[in-house]
């Protein structure tokens, strides 16, 4: 019987990993070098906690969802995000915790979407996220480290640029243009989706929605000036973004919306400006309000995520994707089945010393062990013989530079680490 992966998940063979790997340290030295503290939470949550935030019809379409068993089952999803499960970490201990927070996470999240480039069903994403802080310092510090750890994967100035925008500014837009703010949730939803609407169907969805013809135009002629100058709280973050030295990476763009019912403030997408990439890499903002929603007391936040599936394709795209060959040490292998004893002490001896170490096991002849010590990826071959033996002595091979030697037993640990 053949049994095929699920559509949208991945199978993570070694070549695979050591990307991961690679990818997870580079976003955990990031972190850490802004003074982050790393957090988890679980896999399962009650799929209340995800419809105070997004919405029970959002949650359904893209959460996957089951119920417990037993005589009162609850209704559980499979976690689609995690900024809902750190509220709720944060609303449990809030006076328990040092203010101002700065966590991260790396979890593994499911979203039933249709699977496409840059999206799966099953992937890993980055979350950054500061609580505690009402001034933009919080929001600038947010984008600070984004900016870094694409930096730290490559990524160079012209190769992404971060679009920003803040909800108060629409508000106060709309409410300008004479907007009945009720109307505001819908507004937002045409504009959020601005880009991949016609001219024509975004102003007659607009009008549908009772705006006039003049409102939609002037509308439209205040999101192509991009003129923020008079909106203290993005003038603000602007300073601070001078003072990080990332302000060329960043743009106004009143065209970023983000979620209805999650941001209050400061959203921000970041972008490849080729368009080559046709969504957005990384999104995050300012949400103050849930870990009130979620039963704590009012906390300002500021977060973001990125999924490691978007980065991937990213680097594939700009050609940053890094080489990344096993990393072995040593091949340790046996003339004859009679060496066996001594050739796994020799392998134990080179792994006390922390050396990492593949063992000949299968019997082969020394050509075949050879040639598996060179497709290993192992630094150097031990060949244990026994000639050599009789005289406390094994041959030392560096199978980059294909010399070789003979090495006491004793001083065979240090006439490898003498080669690094």
């Amino acid at each position: 019987m053949k049994v095929e992966k699920l559509e949208g998940t991945r199978d993570f063979y070694p070549p695979e990993m050591r990307f991961r790997n690679w990818l997870f340290q580079k976003m955990r030295y990031v972190s850490e070098l802004y003074g982050y503290e790393e957090f988890d939470g679980p896999f399962l949550e009650k799929f209340d906690l995800y419809a105070a935030k997004s919405g029970e019809e959002l949650a359904n379409e893209q959460t996957y969802v089951f119920n417990t068993r037993g005589e009162n089952p609850e209704r559980i999803a499979v976690r689609p995000e995690m900024t809902p499960t750190l509220a709720r970490m944060v609303a449990a201990k809030q006076n328990e915790l040092r203010k101002p927070l700065r966590w991260f996470t790396i979890p593994n999240v499911w979203r039933y979407e249709r699977a496409q480039r840059g999206r799966k069903r099953e992937f890993y994403q980055w979350n950054i996220d500061i609580l505690g802080v009402e001034t933009m310092d919080a929001d600038a510090e947010i984008l600070a480290v984004s900016i870094a750890l694409l930096a730290s994967l490559g990524l160079q100035k012209g190769e992404f640029v971060v679009r920003l925008s803040n909800r108060y500014y629409l508000e106060d837009l709309l409410k300008r243009l004479g907007v009945d703010l009720s109307l505001k949730e819908g507004v937002y939803r045409q504009i959020d989706r601005i880009e991949k609407l016609k001219p024509e169907d975004f102003r007659a969805n607009l009008q549908e929605l009772g705006l006039s013809a003049e409102t939609v135009a002037q509308l439209e002629q205040a999101l192509r000036e991009r003129n923020y100058q008079d909106f203290g709280p993005l003038k603000e973050l602007w300073e601070r973004l001078e003072d990080y030295g990332i302000a060329d990476y960043v743009e106004f763009d009143p065209s970023i919306v983000r979620g209805l019912l999650y941001y209050t403030g400061t959203v921000f997408e970041v972008w490849d400006p080729t368009k080559k990439f046709t969504r957005a890499i990384m999104g995050g903002g300012r949400y103050d309000g849930l870990v009130e929603v979620l039963g704590g007391q009012p906390l300002p936040a500021v977060g973001t995520a990125i999924s490691d599936v978007v980065l991937e394709e990213m680097l594939k795209q700009q050609g940053k994707m890094p080489k990344l060959e096993r990393e072995l040490d040593v091949f340790v292998a046996r003339y004859s089945p009679n060496e066996r004893r001594q050739s796994i002490a020799v392998a134990q001896q080179l792994r006390q010393a922390g050396l990492k170490v593949e063992l000949g096991v299968l019997g082969n002849s020394m050509d075949k062990q050879l040639k598996a010590a060179n497709n290993s990826g192992a630094k150097f071959a031990v060949i244990v013989a026994p000639a050599e033996l009789e005289r406390g002595e094994v041959n030392l091979k560096n199978l980059q530079t294909r010399a070789q030697q003979t090495v006491k037993l004793e001083a065979l640990v240090a006439a490898i680490q003498n080669e690094f």
